[in-house]
C-alpha cells in the first residue's frame, strides 16, 4: 500500500509506524480500531501514528504508557498544536518523559522534542472514491505520477514555460478560502494558466508540468498536497508566508508575503536563483521520500 511507495504521502507515513488505526479516518476525534498497547509494549522506542485531531484522546491514554516512544501525528487539518491545547496543557504534553520525539503535519511551534512533518502526497482518497478519476491503487498512481514527472527525476525547472500553474479556484470555501480569493485577485492573470473546468488528477498533473510554478494556497490546514505533488513533477510551488515556512527549508519553494509580490520579475529572478541551487546540488530532494521521513522516525 501507501508505505511501499517511494514519495511521502500522509498515509505512507501513517502506515510506516509500528502502532497505527487499521481503519484511519481522517479528522476522526477518538482513537478507533487500534490494537493493545501491549502490542509494541516490547519494541525498543516504537513509533505511534495517531490523528492530530485524536491527541487528546491520545493524552487521556498517555498515562498507561510506561515506555518510550516516538510520536507521529497528522492526518487531519488542525494547526498543531494550539488547535488542540492550550499552553500549559501543550507544555505538560510535550514534558512527558517517555515522549522521545513529536513529529506532526501543520505544526506551527519550533521545540527541540518537535519536527514538522509534510503532508505529502495523497494516494488514499482515489483508492475508495472517484472524485479525481476511477479508483486506482497507491503503487499505481504513483506509476502514472513518475510516468508524467518522466526522466530525470527532477525534470529541469528552469526549462518549462515561465508561468504559473493553477486549479485551486475550484474550491474557494476552505478554511482560507479568503486567501484563495485575495491570490485570484492580486496575481496578475496574464502569469497564471488558470485550469478552465474541472479535470482528473491525471489530466491536472499532465497540464501542470508544462509550467515552471504552481500557485499553492494553503488547503484546509497551513499544508497542502498541491505543495508536493508540484515539487514531485518538477514544478516551484509558490506559497504565502506562514508559521510552517521552516518545513520548506532546503526546497525549491518559493515562499511570497503577499500574492501581489508575484510579478514576472520575480518568477524570472526565482528561476535563476533556484537553477544556480539546482545545479549545485543545494537542494534536498530526498524530503520528498517517504524513506526520508522513516530513516528520522527511526533516529531515536
Amino acid at each position: 500500500m501507501e508505505n511501499d511507495n517511494y514519495c511521502v504521502s500522509s498515509r505512507g507515513l501513517l502506515k510506516s509506524c509500528n502502532y497505527f488505526s487499521s481503519n484511519p479516518i481522517s479528522g476522526i476525534r477518538r482513537m478507533a480500531f487500534y490494537p493493545e498497547l501491549k502490542t509494541i509494549k516490547h519494541m525498543k522506542n516504537p513509533i505511534i501514528y495517531v490523528c492530530n485531531s485524536s491527541i487528546l484522546h491520545f493524552n487521556t491514554i498517555m498515562p498507561y504508557i510506561d515506555f518510550s516512544f516516538v510520536l507521529v501525528s497528522g492526518d487531519s487539518d488542525d494547526t498543531m498544536p494550539y488547535d488542540i491545547f492550550n499552553h500549559d496543557a501543550f507544555e505538560t504534553f510535550i514534558s512527558n518523559p517517555f515522549l522521545l520525539h513529536w513529529f506532526s503535519q501543520n505544526m506551527i511551534v519550533d521545540h527541540p522534542k518537535i519536527t514538522r512533518m509534510p503532508i505529502g502526497m495523497d494516494y488514499h482518497t482515489m483508492c475508495t472514491k472517484v472524485m479525481w478519476g476511477p479508483i486506482t491503487t497507491p503503487k499505481n498512481q504513483e506509476f502514472l505520477l513518475i510516468s508524467i514527472r518522466k526522466i530525470p527525476f527532477y525534470e529541469r525547472f528552469y526549462e518549462k514555460e515561465l508561468k504559473c500553474y493553477a486549479n485551486f479556484h475550484f474550491q474557494m470555501n476552505t478554511k482560507y478560502g479568503q486567501d484563495r480569493k485575495d491570490a485570484v485577485g492580486q496575481i496578475p492573470s496574464d502569469l497564471v494558466y488558470y485550469e478552465p473546468q474541472m479535470v482528473t488528477r491525471l489530466k491536472t498533473w499532465n497540464k501542470q508540468k508544462e509550467y515552471a510554478f504552481v500557485i499553492s494556497p494553503h488547503g484546509g490546514g497551513y499544508d497542502c498536497h498541491r505543495l508536493w505533488e508540484a515539487l514531485i513533477l518538477g514544478c516551484i510551488p509558490i506559497v504565502k508566508t506562514s508559521p510552517i515556512d521552516k518545513l520548506y527549508e532546503g526546497l525549491p519553494v518559493l515562499i511570497v508575503k503577499e500574492w501581489s509580490d508575484i510579478t514576472i520579475d520575480l518568477l524570472t529572478k526565482t528561476i535563476v536563483e533556484f537553477k544556480e541551487k539546482h545545479i549545485n546540488n543545494e537542494f534536498s530532494y530526498e524530503k520528498l521520500s517517504l524513506q526520508y521521513w522513516i530513516n528520522k522516525f527511526k533516529s531515536f
